[in-house]
């Protein structure tokens, strides 16, 4: 398979089924575009695909504060249900974390989907 082209961040935002980022290169687009490199990178190194969705979500979601509030807010990530996934709403920061798990989630699953529609199309 040649180098898959990740799409812009409005399109991973389409992809991840989220809000669209304020700019190319904020908070939430840097995130979206992290998470599909990440895909990319796992892809080339032959890692099982059903454990790359989370692992590529898991690593690039934020750790400080500040940029997991500028992330969360960027992608609208409040449309999300974190309690799907057990989060403790008592720590808001955390269920914060969750929905971008949650999004990053789906964009990797859709760019698997989308490196698989292109491994079909050579």
């Amino acid at each position: 398979m040649d180098e898959y082209e990740i799409p812009n961040p409005y399109v991973l935002a389409g992809m991840a089924g989220c809000a669209s980022p304020d700019t190319e290169d904020s908070a939430g687009a840097l995130f979206l575009t992290l998470v599909a490199d990440s895909v990319r990178d796992l892809v080339a190194e032959d890692e099982d695909r059903d454990e790359i969705p989370f692992q590529a979500a898991d690593e690039c979601v934020p750790i400080y504060t500040h940029k997991v509030w500028r992330t969360f807010v960027d992608l609208a990530a409040w449309q999300e249900d974190p309690t799907d996934l057990s989060a403790d709403a008592s720590d808001m920061e955390q269920c914060a974390k969750v929905c971008l798990l949650m999004i990053g989630e789906r964009l990797a699953w859709a760019i698997l989907e989308d490196m698989g529609t292109e491994d079909e199309d050579e």
